[in-house]
């Protein structure tokens, strides 16, 4: 049998294991469309109390609000203020959230109902997130120590999916922010200006590759989720050979180590071209894998390049400086045709 869209069955299977995953994780494989229905029919009538409704104050407040209220439920740091989140959400009808808010107790005592009554509501989920959610909330209900209702445990859309990838980028850029200060802090000035370099071309590099690693998905409903757990990782994978190389030299490199290298890279990038090229025609995607292949690649040399200008100001004077090109360059030839071997082969 010719399969002729394979991301879109991808991201379709993927959803239903997600779905299927969640609902045997909190014993909820029979809460589905009936009973959720059934249970916002029993809550029809319920009258929000005065902690689940704007008040006057909170409409002067927020309803000019630029930003949207989900920063104060989430954070990241200091911005998280649920008592702020709440009334926002309540003039500005975040629903899901303020689901969480009252289920969780966020700020608040504990409602379930009020819990309840935000998700029959919820527009902005899918439905199946949305039974899944309210199975959860009846679960809590008997349960003295009850696990917190969270979205992203529930979630089964494309779009959900990356409203919680970006979520989960989010809530790590301070860390990613403090690891690079951490390095910048221990290097001479020189380097530390060449580390701003440096994490601007890591950060369009990123980007580019993210695309690249989610390549298997485009045109699929998570194909934008997947873009952003590739970023993520390049991402991390930076900061790992960052706080490597900051605190001690890559291993030293002939010039025939760097050419082995290259070629190796040419083989692995020219492999890789065959495969998105036939995969283009297979799927008919008009050269997109290609393009990306290509982009991600194109960002990847001005990477290269901003790395060995920081490596050789980071330890100028240890070695002469074509000997310290030579081994960070292999180092990361290296590393990045290990990488292009890998895209779409492990999923």
């Amino acid at each position: 049998m010719k399969i002729t869209n394979l991301p879109a069955l991808i991201a379709a299977i993927a959803a239903l294991l997600a779905l299927c995953l969640a609902a045997s994780l909190y014993g909820q494989n029979d809460f589905g469309e009936q009973e959720a229905q059934a249970l916002c029919a029993k809550l029809k009538d319920y009258h929000p109390g005065p902690q689940a409704q704007p008040t006057e104050a909170d409409h002067k407040l927020f309803a000019a609000e630029s930003e949207t209220c989900t920063g104060y439920v989430y954070g990241p740091g200091k911005a998280r203020d649920y008592d702020k989140g709440r009334r926002c959400c309540l003039v500005k009808g975040c629903d899901r959230e303020l689901a969480m808010i009252f289920a969780n107790g966020w700020g608040v005592p504990r409602d379930y109902d009020a819990a309840v009554h935000f998700l029959c509501q919820a527009g902005e989920i899918a439905p199946a997130e949305q039974w899944g959610m309210l199975g959860h909330v009846q679960e809590m209900r008997r349960q003295a120590q009850p696990q917190d209702l969270d979205y992203c445990e529930w979630v089964t859309s494309g779009h959900g999916m990356s409203w919680c990838q970006g979520l989960e980028i989010d809530h790590r850029a301070p860390d990613w922010d403090r690891r690079v200060e951490t390095v910048s802090s221990s290097l001479p000035a020189a380097a530390r200006a060449a580390l701003k370099t440096l994490r601007k071309a890591a950060d369009t590099f990123a980007e580019a590759d993210g695309g690249l690693t989610a390549l298997i998905h485009y045109g699929g409903t998570i194909y934008s989720s997947q873009v952003l757990a590739g970023e993520q990782a390049q991402t991390e994978a930076f900061l790992t050979a960052l706080e490597s190389y900051a605190v001690k030299r890559a291993p030293a490199a002939t010039a025939a180590g760097f050419e082995s290298a290259d070629r190796a890279l040419n083989a692995a990038y020219q492999q890789q071209k065959i495969k998105v090229k036939a995969d283009d025609k297979e799927l008919q995607r008009n050269q997109v894998g290609e393009d990306t292949l290509r982009d991600a690649q194109r960002a990847w040399i001005p990477y290269r390049d901003a790395w060995k200008t920081f490596y050789r100001l980071r330890w100028k004077g240890s070695a002469a400086p074509e000997a310290l090109d030579r081994e960070i360059a292999t180092a990361l030839t290296t590393m990045r045709a290990e990488e292009l071997r890998k895209v779409g082969s492990e999923e």
